[in-house]
């Protein structure tokens, strides 16, 4: 795997030129043993607990780190006028610019090499945003039809994963910003214009995410206003049992006293003359109960189908309204 790769014909490219190169990738114990300022040796010996990505401005020009999303790994970065160095003991910056070279990627200098870099490291940004979209859109379908639970797992994994791109995305908004603005003589101005061009890239991905993230509470709110419903379904039906059993456990209840000379005891229609007072009062009961709507399963689920459904138009409006504002 390459470790050096130098500008030919305005292209990025493998190896060395002429015995000199723009971008050289070193691990973190060839990097310490180099001659480093004291704010760039500051730098390195926070790459290993780093959370979001930095930069610090030095005398001779920047150095900073890049954390990916997922905080797993992290490399370092010292950017001088005409030299790239990346402090990786993995293969994030190896892959991303072999990457870039076989994209034929345009570069002007050192700067414009960490902007392909850091370009070719969002490149799969806009899809994994429209997966999550795709399984939150999915919950939200399970939840409105109610025939299964939807994967809490999966929800709670995927606002992690926002949680991580959204801190990505802060740190290298800032990191890009600071670069982009950069008068100093650092940064070549073709290569100050693609930094500001992938600063409005991370600008729009966050724009995207914070969508996302207020999508997902609306999922997240829809899918406890449903075990809601459900739990008050089920304290109706034990009320109603409950207050249909009240009568005849009164009944029972009086006539298994066994007092002498109780009405009903010496005939002998006794029995089904209690049996009908039981009958009548559960039938009145009934009847007053389905008057009221509490035993229709129909209406119920009409009842929780109208408010999902108007769950789900709310939501739907937010989004085209949110929509509508961001492209505007």
């Amino acid at each position: 795997m390459a470790r050096a790769w130098h500008i030919a014909n305005g292209h990025l490219a493998t190896g060395e030129k002429d015995g000199g190169h723009v971008v050289i990738l070193l691990r973190l114990e060839e990097a310490q043993v180099r001659a480093l300022s004291h704010t760039q040796r500051e730098v390195l010996d926070q790459l290993e607990h780093a959370a979001m990505p930095f930069l610090e401005r030095t005398s001779t020009g920047a150095a900073g780190l890049v954390v990916t999303p997922s905080g797993r790994r992290r490399f370092g970065f010292i950017l001088n006028p005409d030299e790239l160095v990346l402090i990786d003991d993995g293969d994030v910056c190896a892959i991303a610019l072999g990457r870039a070279v076989e994209d034929r990627a345009r570069v002007e200098g050192p700067a414009g090499a960490f902007c392909v870099l850091l370009r070719e490291l969002l490149r799969d940004h806009p899809v994994r945003i429209s997966r999550m979209h795709e399984d939150f859109e999915l919950m939200e379908q399970r939840v409105l039809e109610g025939r299964e639970r939807p994967d809490r797992r999966k929800m709670m994994a995927d606002s992690r994963r926002m949680l991580g791109l959204d801190t990505f995305y802060q740190g290298m908004s800032d990191l890009v910003a600071e670069l982009a603005e950069d008068d100093s003589g650092l940064v070549a101005p073709a290569d100050r214009a693609r930094l500001r061009s992938l600063e409005r890239l991370l600008g729009r991905l966050a724009t995207r995410l914070e969508s996302l993230q207020d999508y997902s509470l609306q999922v997240h709110s829809l899918y406890q206003e449903s075990i809601d419903v459900r739990q008050n379904n089920v304290m109706q039906w034990l009320t109603v049992v409950t207050t249909i059993v009240m009568p005849l456990t009164f009944v029972t209840g009086w006539y298994g006293m066994n007092f002498p000379h109780m009405a009903l005891f010496d005939v002998p229609w006794g029995y089904a003359a209690a049996i009908m007072v039981c009958v009548v009062i559960v039938v009145v009961e009934v009847a007053f109960f389905w008057h009221r709507g509490w035993l229709s399963f129909v209406e119920w689920r009409h009842d929780d189908g109208s408010r999902s459904d108007q769950r789900a138009g709310r939501i739907s409006r937010r989004r085209c309204r949110k929509g509508g504002e961001q492209r505007g």
